[in-house]
């Protein structure tokens, strides 16, 4: 699926690129999380990402953008010390595991604009991201921590789909701002995170 992905962001971006009018901005993004892992009991806990966009804005109510984020998790809950190389005896003998992974993700997003007041306009937001987890660190008082790499998860690669619902700025002719919260849920994974997030992105016009 991943790689699929990666096919589909390059001839995105080489479509893009045949355009002569200006409906190709690129960007940057800075995101703020909460998450926490589904299926048990556990906390919510900040995270950060970082991306970079590649948007397509051709019609008016709505423009698509593909990009690539790194993205940091965490959450603490209870769970079997399986990956500390400890057999549990019996059901009660699970123990607050601390996770922190970290992921690459190839976000696609289609923002549609159906209210706009001056520079200022509604967003909503529907994101299909493919998800490669780099890396997954997990501790807890009683067995010290380890790090597991990518290759040493059942379930390396996952999909996350979110929805959003925020604000565009137009701030020059070819320049925007857009700060949209968004509510994204892991479809699967070694660990699936559910998470509310704060992207704040500024995107440039090219061509």
């Amino acid at each position: 699926m991943l790689r699929k992905a990666i096919y589909l962001f390059l001839f995105l971006a080489a479509s893009l690129a045949s355009h002569a009018q200006i409906n190709m901005y690129v960007g940057g993004n800075l995101q703020a999380n909460y998450s926490w892992i589904r299926g048990g009991d556990a906390s919510s806990e900040p995270g950060f990402g970082v991306g970079v966009s590649f948007i397509y804005w051709e019609y008016e109510y709505w423009f698509l953008k593909a990009g690539i984020d790194y993205t940091h998790l965490s959450s603490t809950m209870l769970d079997y010390p399986d990956d500390f190389g400890i057999v549990p005896e019996d059901e009660n003998d699970k123990i607050n595991i601390s996770y922190s992974e970290h992921d690459i993700g190839i976000p696609l997003t289609i923002y549609f604009r159906p209210y706009e007041w001056g520079a200022n306009t509604l967003l909503i937001a529907g994101t299909l991201k493919p998800i490669f987890v780099a890396g997954l660190k997990e501790s807890s008082e009683e067995y010290g921590e380890i790090v597991l790499k990518g290759t040493e998860m059942d379930t390396r690669i996952k999909t996350n789909v979110g929805i959003g619902l925020g604000y565009q700025r137009q701030l020059d002719k070819q320049m925007f701002l857009n700060i949209v919260p968004s509510y994204n849920i892991d479809l699967r994974g070694y660990k699936s995170f559910n998470s509310l997030t704060l992207s704040i992105e500024l995107i440039f016009g090219i061509y």
